[in-house]
């Protein structure tokens, strides 16, 4: 750290740390504690260099069993190491389980080796390689769910495709497509967001499940009646700069333009400065940005910043999983110096019922002051 930030001037958080592991599942005694090692190495490493990032070859920890119990302990060890400030790891996606979907008596003997957990009597070491004596399969495949809804669910769950436009095609003799989004779908992605927040999935799954969702949604959108007649209003959408993440976004593209609305979609990874240009060219009624991490919150302050520096004054709506209403209602909405323009879409639903709100405010006042050419 001294000789490459302080002494040649590398962004810190450009370096990476290895603090290695070493396998634990040779049953000699030096070992034994080679995991917690590597979990206290990770831990000093984020409190001493907080701005650095943390690397790990994380396959080696299993390094001697069969393949079935090496998928469920670099999945547990994954979850520990994470905790204490892993941001990266040398992995083989396929070969990692997010944690809700190992069974209990796995995942504790699991812990019982990575923390050798010994005592009279018991062996961590042994009783996992006896717990997976017979087990060929990671993870056996669990029943599908009876009803339909119980199924949609758990495709959204699971990031799971096949057979996906099946249940849809059965959901739709019952319900409307955007019930089935609404009261279904979208109940399966709070699941994952909750899995996710508490850790117990990683991102690459919690990206399976996006896709499953943004495939369900592709399958439904000719199903969905629009709104005809004249557009209701036109919004300028965006996932702020530096996210890639546009699942979200999207299907509030979808909702908002079979009801009614002009969607300008930007895509990802947009700045400021052409998201402004978009509201102006298109004389936008409002401006809608979106991102899933953490960084993303910062960015979208940063953004109304700049656009009370340019005396900008139009409706903002922001939604991403990393939001609280308390932040955009608070910080947020202090940024922008405008507070009644900045509004919380915690879903698509609630962006298109805060839409017909703004629509309706603007057609009662009725002078297009808030358009963005004005500004």
């Amino acid at each position: 750290y001294e000789l490459a930030v302080e002494r040649h001037g590398l962004p810190a958080h450009d370096l990476i740390f290895d603090p290695l592991t070493f396998t634990i599942c040779t049953g000699s005694e030096e070992d034994r504690r080679h995991g917690i090692h590597t979990l206290e190495a990770i831990e000093r490493l984020r409190e001493r260099f907080p701005e650095c990032q943390i690397l790990l070859g994380l396959s080696n920890i299993s390094f001697g069993l069969r393949p079935a119990a090496r998928h469920v302990l670099n999945s547990v060890f994954l979850h520990h190491a994470m905790e204490r400030g892993l941001t990266a790891a040398i992995i083989h996606v396929s070969k990692i389980l997010p944690l809700h979907r190992i069974p209990e008596e796995q995942r504790a003997a699991a812990e019982d080796l990575i923390f050798d957990r010994r005592r009279p009597g018991h062996d961590p070491l042994l009783a996992f390689v006896e717990l997976f004596r017979d087990v060929e399969e990671t993870a056996a495949a669990s029943e599908r769910p009876r009803t339909v809804e119980e199924a949609l669910r758990q495709r959204i769950i699971d990031g799971d495709r096949q057979g996906l436009e099946a249940d849809l095609e059965r959901a739709l003799e019952r319900y409307s497509p955007l019930q089935i989004i609404n009261e279904i779908l979208l109940e399966g992605m709070k699941v994952v967001g909750e899995l996710f927040g508490s850790g117990q999935m990683q991102l690459p799954f919690v990206l399976q499940s996006a896709e499953t969702m943004k495939a369900a949604v592709a399958y439904l959108e000719p199903f969905m009646e629009k709104v005809e007649g004249q557009e209701k209003g036109t919004i300028v959408l965006a996932t702020v700069k530096g996210d890639v993440h546009d699942i979200g976004k999207n299907l509030v593209d979808i909702i908002l333009t079979n009801n009614g609305y002009k969607v300008i979609n930007l895509g990802i990874k947009q700045p400021i400065q052409n998201i402004l240009a978009a509201a102006r060219e298109h004389r936008a009624d409002a401006v809608g940005m979106s991102g899933l991490l953490v960084k993303s919150t910062v960015i979208m302050k940063e953004n109304l910043e700049e656009m009370r520096r340019q005396g900008v004054a139009l409706p903002v709506l922001l939604g991403g999983a990393a939001l609280t209403r308390r932040y955009v209602e608070q910080d947020c909405r202090a940024a922008y110096g405008h507070p009644d323009l900045v509004h919380y879409a915690k879903d698509a639903f609630e962006g298109l019922k805060l839409m017909d709100r703004i629509m309706a405010a603007k057609a009662a006042n009725d002078d297009g002051t808030d358009r963005a050419d004005s500004a």
